[in-house]
């Protein structure tokens, strides 16, 4: 086991890049070439989270991205990594997970740090007993540091905070990362003392309100960093040079963007629209010379999305340093 021991702020969960083909294939050119341009300004990766899809692929595109990132020319040691083990049950979930640890038993990894990441059981009707179980018996059972993902978009319940203080104090050193993406912020408005644990908040908007000393939060991991790193990047930096009027500007322009690229994502009748709307982002940015934009639902981001997406980049000073 392996522990994280410097500190970045800034994660990000990469998208997953499919190929034109019949069966659905990663695009690993093109999932390369997206790494390479995050790499001055994003160096942390949530691989296989929900933008990249992670409840949706299968065992073996699982393989296919471990594969890539222990590309020892691509992911270095000043990579950090954390995989989504996502299932509905905790049987999914185990299956899931020593899939990936058997793979960097064999071969290794040549990142830095590389971690699981675990959500709660899908089941609107959990109680937190039943929550504290299936965290207990994936770690119990798994070797990787680990990452807690509250996501009650997806698995229709929330991990309290009294059960997050058990689990940290239970597996105080395997439990290093607790990412919140409800929005709601309770866990770490609770009060309690989590100890060690490193706070990383996944909802969108209002970046420098959220983000110490001004918020509570340690850093992000946000889907948007995908094509916006670069700019949450220089808003992480002002905000620890103390240029908080400069930091707060550059939030409020990115909020507007992502606040109106998701709106329009969720008229999409296929997918997310964290990973679409991403996807769309990264075709105008880095991919455009491709003819589609595919997504593991075998169906394309349409030409007119795109494009609307375009429009939307265009409008705001903010992005010319990202050269629309």
């Amino acid at each position: 086991m392996n522990k994280s021991k410097s500190f970045d702020p800034l994660w990000v969960p990469i998208i997953s890049q499919y190929q034109n083909t019949k069966n659905l294939e990663l695009d690993e050119k093109l999932i390369q070439k997206h790494i390479n341009w995050l790499d001055p300004y994003v160096k942390q990766f949530l691989v296989c989270g929900t933008t990249g899809d992670g409840w949706d692929l299968t065992d073996e595109l699982i393989i296919n991205w471990l594969d890539i990132l222990n590309d020892n020319s691509l992911i270095k040691k000043d990579n950090k990594v954390l995989f989504g083990a996502f299932g509905k049950t905790t049987e999914d979930v185990l299956k899931r997970t020593d899939i990936i640890e058997r793979y960097i038993i064999k071969n290794g990894t040549s990142a830095g740090f590389f971690g699981l990441t675990l959500c709660a059981p899908v089941d609107e009707n959990i109680k937190q007993e039943e929550i504290i179980s299936h965290f207990k018996r994936i770690i119990e059972n798994t070797y990787l540091p680990i990452s807690i993902y509250q996501l009650p978009q997806v698995v229709k319940c929330n991990i309290e905070p009294e059960t997050l203080k058990i689990l940290k104090d239970n597996f105080q050193d395997r439990i290093q990362l607790f990412k919140d993406t409800s929005g709601e912020d309770d866990v770490i408005n609770s009060g309690i003392n989590f100890n060690d644990l490193i706070f990383l908040r996944g909802a969108e908007e209002n970046y420098f309100d959220h983000l110490q000393p001004n918020g509570k939060y340690d850093g992000f991991l946000l889907s948007s960093a995908n094509c916006f790193g670069k700019i949450l990047r220089e808003i992480c930096n002002n905000v620890e040079q103390g240029n908080f009027r400069d930091a707060e500007k550059m939030s409020q322009e990115l909020s507007d963007i992502i606040r109106i690229s998701f709106s329009e994502g969720q008229k999409l009748d296929f997918g997310n629209p964290f990973s679409n709307v991403n996807k769309a982002f990264a075709h105008v940015l880095i991919n455009k010379d491709n003819l589609s934009c595919k997504t593991c639902f075998d169906r394309n981001i349409p030409g007119e999305f795109l494009n609307d997406m375009f429009l939307l980049l265009a409008k705001y000073n903010l992005t010319k340093s990202l050269n629309v």
